[in-house]
C-alpha cells in the first residue's frame, strides 16, 4: 500500500479528460493523477472513426463535469490522505478541425487543435498527521494539436461497414500551473499522444467503436514543494510513466436519428514514474469506467452526444461521477 505522502504526490498534476475528436460526420478524465491534462478519457464514443474526406472545417464543443470524492491506492484502498476530500471540475473544450484537399496513403490529411478552459474546485477538511490539504486553481489548460489521416468508409451491400482514422497529437505545457497547488489545469510537461480509431458496423443498426491511445510523457522540471513535501526532499525532476488506453462504445439505432448504447474507457500505465531519474515502483495507475450514452443526429451537419461514466476499477487515482455533453458542427 502507498504511504499517504506518496498518494499526496500522485494527486499533484491531476488530469481532466479533454476530447481529441477529429470528425466531420458522426463519430464519436481521470487518468493517472500524474498524466497530463488534455487526454481523451471517454470524451469520444459512438461512431468515433467517421470523418469527412472533403476539404472543410468543423468545430466541436465539449462540456464536461466531474465529481470525485474517492481516492484509491495501489491496492484499491482509501489511504486516508484527504479528509472529506472533493475534486470537482467543469471544463469547456472548444476544438477546431480542418480537413485539407491533400491525400496521403489513401486518407484525407487534416489538422486539429483544442484548448480546455477549466473551473477546478478541490477541497478537504484540515489535514491531520500524515494527511494533506487538497488545493486547486482554475484557468486555461494545455493546448493539444496534431495532424490526422481520415480514411473513407468501406462499403458493402450498399452501406458502410468499416471506417478508420490515425492521428498524432502533441500536448504542449501552455496551461495554468501553480507548483504550490495539488490540482492544476496544466501539467508543466510535454507529451506525445498518437491514436488509432475504428468503427465497425456489423448490422445496419449496430456500431462498435474503439479508439486506442499511446502516451509518452517528458519531464516536469518544476514539480513543486507540495509534490514532494516530506517524501522526496530535493526532487527537481519528475517524469510520468508511459500509458496506453482505449475508449469504446457499442450503440444501437432505436430511431432514425437516435443511437443509444454503452460507453467506457480502460486506462493502464505501463512504465514507472521517475523522480530525479529513479523509478518509483508499485505506483502505476489503472482506471476502468462504464456507463450509458446517446447520440442525436439533428441533421447532416449537427450531432449531439451525451455520455455518463461510473467507476468500475480504480488504482492509484481518484474516482467519481463523470458526464459529457458534446456538439459537433460542420461548416
Amino acid at each position: 500500500m502507498h504511504s499517504n505522502h506518496t498518494f499526496k504526490g500522485r494527486i499533484r498534476a491531476i488530469s481532466w479528460a479533454a476530447a481529441l475528436v477529429c470528425a466531420i460526420v458522426p463519430f464519436a478524465a481521470g487518468a493517472s493523477t500524474y498524466q497530463p491534462a488534455g487526454i481523451d478519457l471517454g470524451a469520444t464514443t459512438f461512431n468515433d472513426a467517421f470523418g469527412g474526406m472533403d476539404p472543410g472545417w468543423t468545430t466541436i464543443q465539449l462540456l464536461q463535469y466531474e465529481h470525485n470524492n474517492k481516492f484509491y491506492d495501489n491496492n484499491g484502498n482509501n489511504p486516508g490522505t484527504f479528509k472529506n476530500g472533493d475534486l470537482n471540475a467543469l471544463v469547456w473544450l472548444p476544438q477546431l478541425i480542418y480537413t485539407s484537399p491533400f491525400h496521403l496513403m489513401g486518407g484525407a490529411l487534416g489538422f486539429t487543435a483544442l484548448l480546455p478552459v477549466t473551473n477546478l474546485n478541490a477541497s478537504s477538511d484540515p489535514a491531520g498527521p500524515g494527511g494533506a490539504d487538497l488545493t486547486s486553481r482554475s484557468g486555461i489548460g494545455d493546448i493539444t494539436f496534431g495532424p490526422f489521416l481520415q480514411f473513407a468508409p468501406i462499403i458493402s451491400g450498399g452501406r458502410p461497414v468499416f471506417v478508420h482514422r490515425f492521428e498524432f497529437d502533441v500536448i504542449a505545457p501552455t496551461g495554468a500551473y501553480d507548483p504550490t497547488r495539488l490540482v492544476n489545469p496544466g501539467s508543466n510537461f510535454w507529451s506525445l499522444n498518437p491514436y488509432y480509431a475504428f468503427t465497425w458496423l456489423p448490422t445496419p443498426k449496430t456500431s462498435i467503436s474503439v479508439r486506442m491511445h499511446y502516451l509518452y510523457n517528458f519531464a516536469n522540471n518544476n514539480p513543486g514543494d507540495n509534490f514532494s513535501d516530506g517524501f522526496f526532499p530535493g526532487m527537481t525532476k519528475f517524469k510520468a510513466g508511459q500509458a496506453v488506453w482505449a475508449n469504446f462504445g457499442i450503440a444501437y439505432k432505436v430511431l432514425p436519428n437516435l443511437d443509444v448504447g454503452l460507453n467506457g474507457f480502460w486506462f493502464r500505465q505501463i512504465t514507472d514514474d521517475t523522480v530525479n531519474g529513479v523509478s518509483q515502483s508499485a505506483d502505476r495507475t489503472t482506471n476502468v469506467s462504464l456507463g450509458p450514452g446517446a447520440e442525436w443526429t439533428i441533421d447532416r451537419r449537427n450531432y449531439v452526444f451525451a455520455n455518463i461514466y461510473l467507476p468500475v476499477v480504480e488504482r492509484n487515482t481518484y474516482s467519481g461521477f463523470h458526464m459529457n455533453l458534446r456538439w459537433i458542427h460542420s461548416f
